[in-house]
């Protein structure tokens, strides 16, 4: 039985509770986004390479991988306030860590740690939609705690350009500090605890026990691998861009922040496709097509580069396309797989979005051994991977009659 908290009244929670909620929730997509556009800066800095640099990406997309796994079960036994905070403490210290590291392998284990915090957020923020609301009004909360994730994840590239090119890479960690500081202390003002700790909830050996169980049906793992390829050209291109930004195009990082706002933009269009769709179609016509247009967009951007047509807009104007198949395409894909343990959603959701980032950490650590003086190895790799996606829909059948079978 959903219900609201004793201390709050209706307008405090739609209003005032919903805010705080979407500050914890766009701390990470925020904290990752600023970063991106200092990776050439911190290459230059510390000397490595790209691949030694890239670490400082693809570990914490590990560590976040787990986070996400962990927090949601520790919100349950310890109460989510407790997991908030809690995760806001590990985020400041990792960013702390980040913000004073003298060597590559500090800032790596700096950013491991500030991840595993951020992940909080976004894990204990829906559960705390899902102690307080019916699952009607709960969907509408959710799209609007999306809605502030995408726009912090539009404008943090831009923000963190600008931090690095005025005041140092290591300024956006201070920004970092500074930002999820003020979020501690209006969690510990003004959230109040939505489920009191439950020393009987489900242990991890449980949990675990029933996520291999998913792994091993057919069409979840479809539904894992499609979607793990496709958002793994997310995290290939995010994190290669920057540094062909600036050594392929000869542009300052500032301007990857702008360029970014293609993809968050595609992606917003993409989810909001979505809800406009439902009515008239299954979720099977928008994996499809979705699915095509990442390939497109891939392919797109690939052909122009190689034709050398390598200005920035011939590059992301494409790649937006793709953003906006992901967008259409993901959700759905996710739904499906969720579904297909209605039972264990938490758990399958946890899983499938655990598979996907460690999936994707791994593509972009061994995609950072690519040259960076051109974007083709990008953009090879995100057309390849596309491909794959989509011949997925056929490699894996029973992924399209579970999406026709999903109720809309």
């Amino acid at each position: 039985m959903h219900r609201r908290h004793p201390g709050l009244t209706p307008g405090r929670t739609d209003r005032a509770l919903l805010l705080l909620l979407a500050a914890i929730t766009a701390l990470a997509p925020i904290a990752t986004n600023l970063y991106l556009p200092a990776l050439p800066a911190v290459r230059e800095h510390f000397g490595g390479t790209v691949a030694e640099v890239q670490a400082t990406f693809s570990v914490s997309l590990v560590t976040f991988a787990c986070g996400i796994l962990l927090w949601g079960p520790f919100s349950d036994r310890y109460g989510r306030r407790t997991a908030i905070l809690a995760g806001l403490v590990i985020l400041v210290a990792g960013a702390v860590l980040s913000l004073t590291a003298t060597t590559l392998p500090a800032l790596v284990a700096g950013r491991a740690v500030q991840a595993f915090g951020s992940a909080t957020g976004l894990v204990v923020a829906r559960a705390i939609l899902s102690d307080l609301y019916p699952i009607e009004r709960m969907s509408k909360a959710l799209a609007q705690l999306t809605m502030v994730a995408v726009t912090g994840n539009a404008l943090a590239p831009v923000i963190g350009g600008y931090l690095t090119a005025g005041f140092g890479w290591r300024s956006i960690f201070g920004a970092i500090v500074a930002t999820a500081v003020v979020v501690a202390i209006a969690v510990w003002r003004g959230l109040p605890e939505t489920r009191p700790p439950d020393a009987h909830a489900p242990r991890g050996r449980e949990m675990a026990r029933t996520a291999w169980s998913l792994v091993r049906m057919p069409m979840f793992a479809g539904c894992v691998a499609q979607s793990a390829v496709v958002y793994a050209t997310f995290l290939v291109f995010i994190s290669l861009a920057p540094y062909v930004m600036v050594t392929a195009l000869g542009r300052p990082p500032t301007e990857f922040g702008y360029y970014y706002l293609f993809i968050a933009v595609g992606y917003f269009l993409g989810n909001w496709s979505v809800s406009r769709y439902m009515a008239r179609h299954d979720l099977h016509w928008m994996v499809v097509r979705g699915v095509l247009l990442t390939a497109v967009g891939a392919v797109a951007a690939l052909a122009f580069v190689a034709l050398g047509l390598e200005h920035p807009l011939w590059i992301f104007v494409p790649i937006g396309v793709l953003s906006y198949g992901q967008g259409l395409a993901l959700p759905n894909v996710t739904a499906t797989a969720v579904s297909l343990a209605p039972r264990h959603a938490g758990v399958a959701s946890s899983t499938i979005g655990f598979l996907q980032q460690m999936i994707g950490a791994g593509a972009v650590q061994w995609m950072g051994h690519s040259p960076t003086d051109t974007a083709l190895p990008m953009l090879g790799f995100c057309a390849a991977a596309c491909l794959a996606g989509l011949g997925m829909l056929y490699v894996f059948p029973r992924v399209e009659a579970g999406a026709r079978r999903t109720p809309r």
